[in-house]
């Protein structure tokens, strides 16, 4: 087994950032476009959690993005 290098993890990490974010956009998009009055009443508690939640997946994949673009340049 190949030992993983400081360089793939980084990648990693961006990757993982980079589609958390494209994750959060696409949530902020749905989220803007749908009527909570015509959503089922099981769905509405979700959408109401990931309207809270959302800005700090944001962040938080924001972040992971930096730091693997920061990993890269020092692999």
């Amino acid at each position: 087994m190949e030992a993983t290098t400081f360089g793939e993890v980084a990648a990693l990490v961006l990757r993982i950032g980079a589609l958390g974010i494209l994750v959060a956009v696409l949530n902020a998009v749905a989220l803007r476009l749908v009527r909570i009055d015509e959503v089922p009443c099981c769905a509405r508690s979700r959408i109401r959690w990931w309207g809270a939640h959302n800005p700090a997946l944001f962040v938080v994949s924001v972040v992971l993005t930096v730091a693997g673009v920061a990993g890269l340049l020092a692999a």
